[in-house]
C-alpha cells in the first residue's frame, strides 16, 4: 500500500521525466535540419508539456498547498531519468548518424518512461493516480513506436516519417 507521500514521490518522478522529454524534444527539434522531423519533435515536446501539466494537476489535487517542483522524486524511479545533457552541441545541425543516435536515446527514454509508469501504476491504490499513470504509459508507448517508425524511415529512405502540415496541427 502506498501513502500520499509515496504517491507524490512517484508523481514527482513522472514530472521529472516529462521535463526531460520537453527539453530533449525542444533541443532535438532545433538541431534537426529536416522540417518534417523538426515538426514531429516539436509535437512530441508539446505532448510532454501536456503530460507534465496532468501530473502537476494530480499532485495539486492530492496536496493543494504543495509546489509540485518541491517534491523529491521517488528513489526507485530515479535510475531511469536520463542525464539532462543533450548528446550534441546546440550550435550545429546534426548529420544523419547523429539524428539516428538521438532517436535511439528518445526511444530508450520513452520505453523507460512507459515501464516506470506501468510499475508505478501497479504500486498505487489511489484510482485516479493509477489511471493517470496507466494513461501516461500508453501514450509514451505510442511515442516510442512513432520514433521507431521515424528511425526506420531515416535508415531506409533518408527522410523523416510524417507530413509537416499534419504534424503541426
Amino acid at each position: 500500500m502506498t501513502d500520499s507521500m509515496d504517491i507524490l514521490g512517484i508523481l514527482a518522478a513522472a514530472r521529472r521525466i516529462e521535463e526531460f522529454g520537453i527539453e530533449f524534444y525542444r533541443r532535438f527539434s532545433e538541431c534537426t535540419g529536416d522540417e518534417t522531423g523538426a515538426a514531429l519533435l516539436r509535437g512530441l515536446g508539446r505532448d510532454e508539456e501536456g503530460h507534465k501539466a496532468m501530473v502537476e494537476e494530480e499532485m495539486r489535487r492530492l496536496a493543494p498547498t504543495l509546489d509540485p517542483a518541491s517534491v523529491p522524486p521517488a528513489p526507485s524511479a530515479l535510475g531511469i531519468v536520463p542525464e539532462k545533457a543533450f548528446p550534441f552541441p546546440p550550435d550545429r545541425c546534426m548529420a544523419l548518424e547523429d539524428e539516428l543516435r538521438a532517436l535511439e536515446i528518445g526511444i530508450q527514454v520513452e520505453e523507460s518512461s512507459s515501464d516506470m509508469y506501468r510499475r508505478a501504476a501497479l504500486s498505487v491504490e489511489e484510482p485516479r493516480v493509477r489511471l493517470l499513470l496507466e494513461r501516461l504509459a500508453g501514450i509514451e508507448e505510442g511515442h516510442r513506436r512513432l520514433l521507431e517508425e521515424s528511425m526506420y524511415m531515416l535508415r531506409t529512405q533518408g527522410a523523416w516519417y510524417g507530413y509537416t502540415p499534419i504534424l503541426e496541427g
